[in-house]
């Protein structure tokens, strides 16, 4: 997932952190709703747009969803041979494409890989759409969603530090792995033990480089003197527009459009 903020003028960027967390957890909502792989890829399709319009680099987006690959091979194997229908009036999702064992065992039903398909498309969705959140509003705004929300000043502080310092650390990774490369480290060692092995000239300078980054920090901050008044105050502070109550009615619209038809309709199911 991207952490960085990308600076723009769409509109998204331009929104409420407020409504753009609205329609976060709005999104998210709809991609547990429906089952039917045909309603996941039209979310999907949707988060998307989003992604292009913000001009998120396809090379990254490729780059993020690279690692999934195992997982999503494991997803459709286990719903392929797991899976059992929510309405057992649909027959065609019992429909079984093939055995496992003999004695007709272990069978791989239709509804199966469609449900397995489903949480895919699910997970591609949550993970684009939290990219989109995140580089569309700053730390700074983050920092004051936290503070509208009650959350005290220690651990919003706490909390937007993590996260911006994950795309440093994830930069730190990569020198100190091109830096052991160059030394001649081997990170294909076999056995059960051997790639926690061969990783430890990794972990062990991304702790130190951690704690010194922590220690900086900390001194850095003591400097310019946090703590000292109980109050934070901000540069700009974040304020509902016209452009977020429409922005609000719509995602509030979307949502409830969305829950007559799975629940009303009975329609995304499997």
């Amino acid at each position: 997932m991207f952490i960085e903020y990308l600076p723009g003028n769409t509109l998204l960027h331009r929104l409420d952190v407020r409504t753009k967390m609205f329609g976060f957890i709005g999104f998210i909502i709809l991609s547990f709703l429906f089952q039917d792989p045909k309603y996941q890829l039209l979310i999907l399709t949707l988060i998307s747009l989003l992604a292009v319009w913000i001009k998120i680099p396809l090379r990254k987006i490729w780059g993020m969803l690279l690692p999934l690959i195992p997982i999503v091979i494991s997803i459709i194997l286990i719903t392929g041979f797991t899976f059992a229908p929510e309405r057992f009036d649909r027959v065609s999702s019992q429909v079984i494409l093939f055995y496992v064992l003999p004695g007709d065992r272990l069978g791989a039903t239709v509804g199966g890989f469609l449900m397995g398909t489903t949480f895919i498309i699910r997970l591609f969705s949550m993970m684009i759409i939290s990219s989109v959140l995140t580089l569309t509003t700053s730390m700074d705004d983050f920092t004051q969603f936290f503070q509208k929300m009650k959350v005290p000043a220690e651990v919003s502080m706490m909390l937007t530090t993590a996260i911006r310092f994950i795309p440093t650390l994830d930069k730190k990774r990569k020198l100190i792995l091109e830096a052991q490369k160059a030394r001649g480290t081997n990170f294909k060692e076999k056995g059960i033990v051997g790639p926690i092995r061969s990783y430890l000239p990794i972990m062990i300078p991304m702790f130190i480089n951690s704690i010194l980054m922590a220690n900086s920090l900390s001194m850095a901050m003591l400097n310019r003197g946090y703590g000292l008044t109980r109050a934070c105050t901000s540069i700009r502070e974040i304020s509902f527009a016209s452009r977020d109550y429409w922005s609000i009615s719509f995602i509030f619209m979307l949502m409830t459009l969305a829950i007559y038809v799975r629940f009303k309709l009975h329609l995304g199911v499997l």
